[in-house]
């Protein structure tokens, strides 16, 4: 133990990271730690996580503490929790048939007054904004990222796609 207090989450609880022993715990990219202590104008970290469902919250801890720690607080760190579980939650979900083995990648990137979260598969295939009966048991996770972001997109690769949002701090 350093002696630090306890990391909490925006609502105040403690920060508590989820991982199994078949969960490898996320480990930043290189130069992560450079491109957070570097003094340029945008600092961005990303981390690569194995594509399975216990993913999904140890990709969310971690957004949410890399906002934290940037400065992001509050409704607009919640807001950004929210929509990077989506992303990640569709990556697990239906971004990993063509190279399962294959980690996802989450990146988050602070410029300005505004947060980039982007999050990489293996899969071409575009996302689709549905809007599911109310009674449907699935099936909003882009409807509310397209609602709840200022912008967001795909970008796509030989090696599949990458799915961003940016939310503008100044609106919080």
């Amino acid at each position: 133990m350093s002696g630090e207090p306890a990391r909490r989450t925006s609502t105040g609880r403690p920060l508590r990271l989820v991982a199994g022993d078949d969960v490898p715990q996320p480990r930043p990219v290189p130069d992560a730690r450079e491109a957070a202590e570097a003094p340029a104008p945008e600092d961005e970290l990303a981390l690569e996580l194995p594509p399975q469902r216990r993913s999904v919250a140890v990709g969310r801890h971690w957004v949410v503490r890399v906002a934290a720690e940037a400065g992001v607080t509050g409704m607009a760190n919640q807001v950004v929790e929210l929509l990077a579980s989506e992303l990640l939650a569709n990556a697990v979900l239906h971004g990993t048939q063509r190279a399962p083995e294959r980690p996802i990648r989450i990146e988050f990137a602070l410029e300005d007054d505004r947060v980039r979260v982007a999050v990489s598969d293996s899969v071409l295939r575009r996302p689709v904004v549905l809007h599911p009966e109310p009674i449907a048991p699935a099936g909003r996770g882009m409807a509310i990222v397209e609602a709840m972001s200022d912008r967001w997109g795909v970008h796509e690769s030989p090696d599949g796609k990458t799915v961003w949002f940016e939310v503008d701090l100044a609106e919080y």
